[in-house]
C-alpha cells in the first residue's frame, strides 16, 4: 500500500460490500446516466446482459427462474442442434427474438460457432438489446434476496428485509408452455443493485447518500470506507477503463479467499471488470496472485 496514492483501509472479509458500492456508482455513471459506447457493446457483446430471463411468480413478486431458450419456441426457432442449450434475445433493429452466436449450445456440434460475434447463428448481423425500457410491455415487481442484515459479531449488519423488491421492465411472450414473463440480465443486473432508472420502488437509491443497498453510503457502514473514497476509486476505475478500451486492472492476493463466502468478494470484483469491459484486454482484467 505505500506506493499507492489512495488506500481503502477495507474492513477485512468485506470486499464484496465495497465492489458492490464501486458498481453501484459505474452502472450509474457510465450506463445509465451517460452510456459510454465501449461498455454498452462491450456487455452487448462479450456477456450474457442482453439474453432474456424467464421470470416465475414467487409470493407477491417475481423471481428469476432460468435463461429463456430456443428449445421453448415452437420448432426451437428451427435450431436442431442442442436447442435446450441456446440463449436468446431480442434484436434491437427487427425487434425479433434471435439466437446470439456463443452460447453453449454451440460449443458442440457446430464447428466454429462459438465465437462471441454479433450475429444470429445463420450468419446474419444483428445488434442485441440491452434493456427492455421502452420496450417493455410492463413493469414487474422482481424479488432479490439480501443477507447483509444477518446479525453477527464480526461485521456490520443492517435492518434492511431479506427480501429487496425492485422493479423492472418486462414484456410477455408466447412460448410452447404459454404465456411467459422475461426480462433482460442487464435490467435485473442494476435493479439489484439498487440503481434508480425511474421505474419507482422503496428500495431504489436516489443519491449515493442513501443507505440503502448498495450504495456507497451502505457500503461505508460496512467497510469502513468514506463514501467520498469509493465514489472516487468507482469513477477513476471506470474512467480509465474507459479511456484505454478496457485497461483497468485488479490485482488480488490470497487474504481475500480466507474469508467465508469469498466467492462473493471475487463475484463483486469481477463484475465491475466485467461491466467496464477489462476482461480479455492487454493490461486489463483479473491477476490472482498465488498459485498461478
Amino acid at each position: 500500500s505505500k506506493f499507492g496514492d489512495i488506500w481503502l483501509s477495507v474492513k477485512q472479509g468485506t470486499d464484496s460490500a465495497l465492489a458492490m458500492a464501486m458498481g453501484h456508482v459505474i452502472l450509474k455513471e457510465y450506463h445509465v446516466d451517460r452510456e459510454a459506447k465501449y461498455f454498452r457493446d462491450y456487455v452487448r457483446q462479450y456477456t450474457d446482459m442482453p439474453m432474456l430471463v424467464v421470470l416465475v411468480k414467487q409470493g407477491a413478486s417475481y423471481v428469476p427462474e432460468r435463461f429463456l431458450r430456443a428449445a421453448d419456441f415452437d420448432a426451437s426457432l428451427d435450431e436442431k442442434n442442442n436447442p435446450d442449450w441456446k440463449t436468446v434475445a431480442y434484436d434491437e433493429t427487427s425487434g425479433k427474438i434471435v439466437v446470439p452466436k456463443g452460447s453453449v449450445g454451440f460449443r458442440w456440434g457446430e464447428q466454429g460457432k462459438w465465437n462471441l460475434e454479433e450475429a444470429e447463428s445463420n450468419g446474419a448481423n444483428t445488434q442485441l438489446r440491452l434493456t427492455l425500457k421502452g420496450f417493455s410491455d410492463e413493469i414487474a415487481e422482481v424479488a432479490f434476496p439480501y443477507f447483509g442484515n444477518v446479525e453477527n459479531e464480526h461485521f456490520t449488519s443492517d435492518n434492511h428485509p431479506s427480501i429487496l423488491p425492485r422493479n423492472v421492465p418486462v414484456r410477455r411472450i408466447q412460448t410452447t408452455e404459454g404465456e411467459t414473463l422475461v426480462a433482460t440480465v442487464h435490467d435485473l443486473f442494476l435493479a439489484n443493485y439498487g440503481v434508480d432508472r425511474g421505474f419507482g420502488g422503496a428500495y431504489d437509491a436516489r443519491s449515493y447518500d442513501e443507505p440503502v443497498p448498495y450504495t456507497p453510503a451502505w457500503a461505508e457502514k460496512i467497510t469502513g470506507v468514506s463514501r467520498d473514497k469509493i465514489i472516487q476509486v468507482a469513477r477513476e476505475f471506470a474512467t480509465n477503463a474507459e479511456k484505454t478500451n478496457g485497461r483497468s486492472m485488479v490485482i488480488i492476493g490470497a487474504a481475500m479467499n480466507h474469508w467465508y463466502h469469498c466467492d462473493m468478494n471475487y463475484r463483486g470484483v469481477i463484475n465491475m471488470l466485467v461491466m467496464c469491459g477489462c476482461i480479455g484486454q492487454s493490461g486489463g482484467g483479473w491477476a490472482h496472485y498465488v498459485g498461478q
